[in-house]
């Protein structure tokens, strides 16, 4: 199904919660949004997970780990829970419904 859904990972109160938004048309993610409250290692990790995700297959998303953003966008080896936070948020964006008028349609 066509359009944006939404997965979030973590807590405020644990200072690290990642919200991932994913457009999807077809078989492609068009488009990929994250909503950080942590810390810049997070930020620097989901910016680059946007980059990387817009325009390709849906498939690709398997490849994509916590460890994978680590490495690729040259995160330190402490930021290994940040990057498994936005991993799990972004999963769960991916595994979604479609959301209409903000909400997810039944």
């Amino acid at each position: 199904m066509t359009g944006w859904r939404h997965g979030a990972a973590g807590s405020i109160r644990e200072d690290r919660r990642v919200d991932c938004w994913l457009a999807i048309e077809g078989d492609h993610v068009q488009s990929a949004r994250f909503e950080v409250f942590a810390g810049p290692d997070a930020l620097r990790g989901a910016l680059w997970a946007a980059r990387w995700l817009s325009g390709r297959p849906v498939a690709d998303l398997e490849s994509l780990t916590g460890l994978a953003i680590v490495r690729r966008a040259g995160l330190a080896d402490g930021a290994k829970t940040d990057a498994l936070c936005i991993e799990d948020a972004m999963r769960a964006a991916a595994t979604a419904s479609p959301l209409t008028g903000g909400r997810e349609q039944s």
